[in-house]
């Protein structure tokens, strides 16, 4: 074999590896960005998830104020059906203790929503800085496949030269 043929073959061999690095560089971007768009869309469903925790506790509340009417109102006609008069003395100071029960029922539900829409609004942000991370590191590997592929050329181009002088 002449060393032109080994000198061809060296060129051949170094461009092959040069694409070989970059296409691996390019495959772990994509790889990368697509990790990055599961993360966003992660992030989306959480923050859906946060403002329906919201938007449902707030229903379930309002269900909750008319069925305490219906109760109260049952309540108070049961005692004048009695006899009783329900805007003083023991009927109303029950019915005071029963709207002061259902009031603080109220806020630990608006308490319990928020913790929980908090909780799935801090999983939208871990997702978002996952999906930057990916990004961040689609870039490396695109940087470094880069560096390979140049180093590769220039390393090879030199054994090729030197092939080619000492033939």
């Amino acid at each position: 074999m002449g060393p032109e043929v080994a000198i061809g073959m060296q060129v051949a061999g170094t461009a092959i590896s040069a694409m070989g690095s970059l296409s691996a560089g390019k495959g772990a971007k994509r790889a990368a960005e697509f990790n990055a768009q599961v993360a966003e869309r992660n992030a989306k469903t959480a923050e859906i998830k946060a403002e329906n925790i919201q938007r449902t506790t707030e229903w379930s509340i309002q269900d909750s104020r008319k069925e305490f009417r219906k109760l109260n109102d049952a309540t108070q006609m049961a005692y004048r059906g009695n006899g009783w008069l329900a805007t003083s003395g023991t009927p109303l100071k029950r019915a005071l203790a029963n709207a002061m029960m259902f009031e603080e029922d109220i806020v630990v539900q608006k308490h319990k929503a928020n913790v929980a829409s908090l909780e799935q609004e801090e999983i939208a942000t871990n997702e978002r800085m996952r999906g930057s991370l990916e990004r961040m590191k689609g870039k490396i590997a695109m940087r470094t496949a880069r560096a390979q592929a140049f180093g590769t050329l220039l390393s090879n181009a030199g054994s090729a030269y030197t092939t080619y002088k000492t033939a």
